[in-house]
């Protein structure tokens, strides 16, 4: 049978220069990128953040019944303009990080389920935190920088770096070296419901605890009780500071916060596990039927 076409009108980051193509997704269902193929596309995927200009949408013109897509799992805080109502009503269905969507995409991964009960290493250093971008709309920078008078951290990212990774091979070296630590600071560099991405879910996974700044529903997002500490439960960055030392100079208070490894995960937490085994494309699919 002949797949109707879905046609992804703008590529994310990291995919401008990669070759045309057209691949199955489905039976019934192809993803394209070639632009030729927009008037006989059944929906259109655009993705928002590589989306160049708003008058793209709305000057351009659309075939009578074609799906409109938003597709974005940046915070919506960097691009307000996404949330005009001009620009809202152009779209049937999105796929985003909010749990609300009608395809949530989510930070999580295949195979956190089982990353995330292996048992921690041992800790031979206190606390560090990549952070490389000037996104900052959650005050990350200040928080950080206030914090840093107070404790010694280990800061590898870009902004305020003083110390680097000797050979570094990507995501894997990153994870190797948190884990030997005892905390990482995990500071979105936007807060909104459900941007919760994976600053968070990086230290889970290697047995360091996550001192976390964003979401004001973290919670929602966390694989079992006292699993992280949220800035937010502090009066004063010195008052974080402070609890940090303390659990650093009591061991056993600090291993309370790496027990929930041994227990079993929350429920709702595998239920959002289990959400993204199947890829996001499918499930648009899914939805796009009825639709059609």
């Amino acid at each position: 049978m002949t797949r109707r076409k879905i046609l992804l009108y703008n590529r994310p980051w990291g995919q401008e220069n990669d070759e045309d193509y057209t691949v199955p997704i489905t039976d019934e269902f192809e993803l394209t990128v070639k632009r030729e193929n927009l008037d006989e596309a059944v929906a259109v995927i655009f993705h928002m953040p590589t989306l160049e200009r708003e008058d793209e949408l709305l000057n351009k013109g659309r075939k009578k019944g074609q799906i409109w897509i938003y597709w974005s799992r940046e915070c919506e805080e960097h691009y307000t303009w996404h949330r005009a109502p001009e620009i809202t009503r152009l779209f049937d269905l999105t796929v985003s990080y909010r749990l609300d969507s009608d395809v949530p995409y989510p930070y999580f991964e295949t195979g956190y389920k089982a990353l995330l009960t292996a048992p921690p290493k041992p800790k031979h250093h206190f606390t560090n935190a990549f952070i490389s971008s000037n996104f900052n709309h959650s005050k990350r920078i200040e928080y950080l920088q206030e914090l840093m008078s107070y404790i010694k951290v280990d800061s590898y990212g870009k902004l305020f770096k003083n110390t680097g990774l000797p050979d570094d091979e990507g995501e894997k070296t990153k994870n190797d070296f948190i884990s030997t630590y005892k905390f990482t600071l995990a500071f979105e560099n936007a807060i909104a419901p459900d941007y919760v991405t994976e600053k968070f879910f990086q230290p889970l996974i290697a047995g360091s605890v996550p001192i976390y700044l964003g979401a004001p529903n973290i919670e929602d997002f966390a694989p079992a009780d006292h699993s992280y500490i949220n800035v937010n439960s502090f009066a004063s960055v010195s008052d974080l500071a402070g609890y940090l030392k303390h659990l650093d100079q009591n061991e056993n208070e600090y291993q309370k916060y790496l027990n929930w490894k041994e227990r079993t995960l929350r429920a709702s937490f595998v239920s959002m596990l289990n959400s993204v085994e199947i890829h996001p494309l499918i499930r648009l699919c899914e939805k796009l039927k009825p639709l059609l």
